[in-house]
């Protein structure tokens, strides 16, 4: 059997036809070179068996046979990874073209044919706003090729997978249905978006300050302040100390000292972990979780072991 339809039919036994099917559109709107669940199999694929061959052969130099564990793991890590990059990269297009709907409505407004709805989709199409420009005129070639101004629309609402945009285009057509003046709907769903966007703007402006609080703490702040404290206590000289402080042998004394290092790390591990978590609900995207966790998590651990060598 092909690989490509074995990992295929694997991703289609784990996770629901219409999870893939929404990847694949992710896929297709980020204009990504994968283009389909068959290409991101191929290039994972390929990524995956040089990393597989690298990690295995770097382990088994400097930590021994023991390491080949590491192999399945690095094998589908860029699936992972891949993943990831493709869903950050398509909320990111989406939040910019949310910002630019309501500039788009408003030129709209001015210059839309009020007797041919699709005349206007078609002239959005020519505006110079590149993301929009390319979902209207897709919208426009479906028409051309003998799709309705419906149908072409409701596919544009699928696959941006906006709030914001399924909003903007409910109105269209609810003002297309109903023979309503395009201009005037056009220029209030602007306003209305605008309006949005502006108490949006000022509920960041109060999240900013929680978030660049909760980076610098859980990154830099606390890991300094705890690596110092711990370097302090490990330069102490538990041999010329006898049997003094709390009674213990000197090794036992030292033992404890090991341990408390340790607890410490995985707490600052922990806190890394959870300030991510907490990082990423605020920014309403769960998965913008993995991208703080892998630059806080080893930033947190650096700056402690710096800290305490110090």
């Amino acid at each position: 059997m092909d690989a490509n339809v074995f990992f295929k039919r694997a991703i289609l036994f784990f996770f629901e036809k219409n999870r893939v099917k929404n990847f694949e559109e992710k896929l297709f709107m980020n204009n990504s070179k994968m283009k389909s669940l068959t290409g991101f199999i191929e290039y994972s694929l390929v990524e995956g068996i040089f990393l597989m061959i690298a990690a295995m052969a770097l382990g088994a130099k400097f930590f021994g046979t023991a390491s080949i564990a590491l192999g399945p793991f690095a094998f589908f890590l860029p699936f992972a990874l891949n993943y990831l990059f493709q869903d950050i990269k398509f909320e990111k297009r989406k939040l910019a073209k949310e910002k630019l709907l309501p500039d788009l409505l408003l030129e709209a407004s001015v210059f839309c044919d009020e007797t041919s709805f699709i005349g206007t989709i078609k002239r959005l199409a020519k505006q110079d706003f590149p993301l929009l420009r390319e979902d209207f005129e897709r919208a426009a070639a479906e028409i051309s090729n003998g799709a309705s101004a419906e149908e072409a629309l409701e596919r544009m609402k699928a696959l941006n997978k906006s709030e914001a945009y399924s909003r903007v285009i409910g109105l269209l057509l609810q003002g297309y249905h109903s023979g309503a003046e395009m201009s005037k709907i056009f220029k209030e769903t602007a306003e209305d978006l605008l309006e949005t966007h502006a108490i949006l703007r000022e509920r960041q402006a109060v999240m900013l300050v929680n978030k660049y609080t909760l980076i610098l703490a859980s990154g830099i702040i606390v890991p300094a302040v705890i690596g110092l404290i711990v370097g302090l206590v490990s330069g102490l000289n538990f041999d010329s100390m006898g049997e003094l402080s709390l009674g213990l042998s000197i090794e036992t004394r030292k033992k404890m000292l090991s341990f408390a290092t340790l607890g410490t790390t995985i707490y600052l591990g922990e806190y890394a972990l959870l300030s991510s978590f907490f990082l990423a609900l605020q920014e309403g995207n769960k998965k913008q979780f993995w991208v703080y966790a892998l630059i806080l998590l080893p930033t947190a651990l650096g700056v402690f072991y710096f800290a305490k060598g110090l």
